[in-house]
């Protein structure tokens, strides 16, 4: 399950309701965030939550059978029916401008007693802004996304393992010849700016140094932080964060689709729709779109 996915539930959870389910391999997912949607949001009773479940699984699951699935259909009634049970929904990540000023402000070398700025600089710069993006976005998962934005204050912490470095390295949209560990962590940790520990867990060390530009920046750091006004960077596109850096760097090559306003990167200049799909369903509707304008003015005359 993608990362837009996974904090966007509301979102799927709507679309899967409607359109039934969309992925066998995310199946008991998928039923738990039904049986919430119906739970929360259409305010079905417990009771009648089993029931209303099992008549949605015989129309949009192929071969429904109760029985077979009576423990999947269990675990998703009852982690929907818990009291604590949300789906969350975080519609945006933001980013600030002493943010930015502190990692482009940076200078990264490959040795401690070099002068020289390292050939993985950027590189660099742009992994510590996406691990920023999974702070700020796993702290508004934790809260559930009600509560504002605040100063990041607490010891911050990354745990990988290689499926997860592979992650993070395809969230931060780092060049494939560029090796996450060998090449940008090692020089990140050169540095100081994280500390690597054991078992691929490693620490934040640029927190540190980002908490004191904050208060540097404003001294009520929070009250900066609820102000729109103070956005640089507006993060929708949860599985390309690092492009969103590009973006601000002016890469000419990162633009926003015309169609569907997701972030992408262009193959040709002249290149405004992130897929083919993207372009037609884009041309389907405004040929519609101006059908109706015609037909209006058509009326009016």
């Amino acid at each position: 399950m993608t990362a837009d996915y996974q904090y966007k539930e509301l979102a799927y959870a709507r679309q899967i309701y409607e359109n039934g389910i969309l992925s066998g391999q995310h199946l008991p997912t998928e039923l738990r965030l039904v049986a919430t949607y119906m739970r929360r949001f259409l305010n079905y009773k417990p009771k009648k939550l089993r029931e209303e479940l099992e008549n949605w699984c015989e129309q949009h699951i192929a071969g429904f059978q109760k029985e077979l699935y009576f423990k999947q259909l269990n675990a998703a009634v009852t982690k929907a029916c818990k009291k604590d049970s949300t789906l969350i929904n975080i519609e945006h990540v933001d980013f600030f401008q002493y943010e930015l000023d502190y990692l482009n402000s940076l200078f990264i070398t490959d040795d401690i007693d070099d002068s020289r700025e390292s050939a993985y600089s950027y590189d660099c710069k742009k992994l510590l802004f996406t691990l920023l993006f999974l702070t700020k976005i796993n702290r508004l998962a934790a809260s559930n996304g009600q509560e504002p934005l605040k100063a990041q204050t607490q010891k911050t912490y990354f745990q990988g393992g290689a499926r997860k470095y592979s992650e993070l390295k395809k969230l931060a949209k780092l060049p494939d010849k560029v090796k996450i560990n060998e090449d940008v962590i090692h020089t990140l940790w050169l540095n100081g700016l994280v500390s690597p520990l054991y078992n691929g867990l490693i620490r934040l060390d640029f927190m540190d140094e980002l908490n004191a530009a904050a208060q540097t920046a404003a001294p009520d750091a929070a009250a900066v932080q609820d102000s729109d006004s103070s956005v640089v960077i507006r993060v929708t596109d949860y599985d390309a964060a690092g492009w969103y850096f590009d973006y601000y760097n002016k890469d000419k090559k990162i633009t926003f689709c015309k169609g569907c306003n997701r972030i992408f990167k262009k193959k040709t200049n002249r290149q405004e729709f992130c897929s083919d799909d993207c372009f037609l369903l884009y041309r389907k509707n405004y040929k519609t779109q101006k059908q109706r304008t015609y037909r209006k003015t058509d009326v009016d005359s």
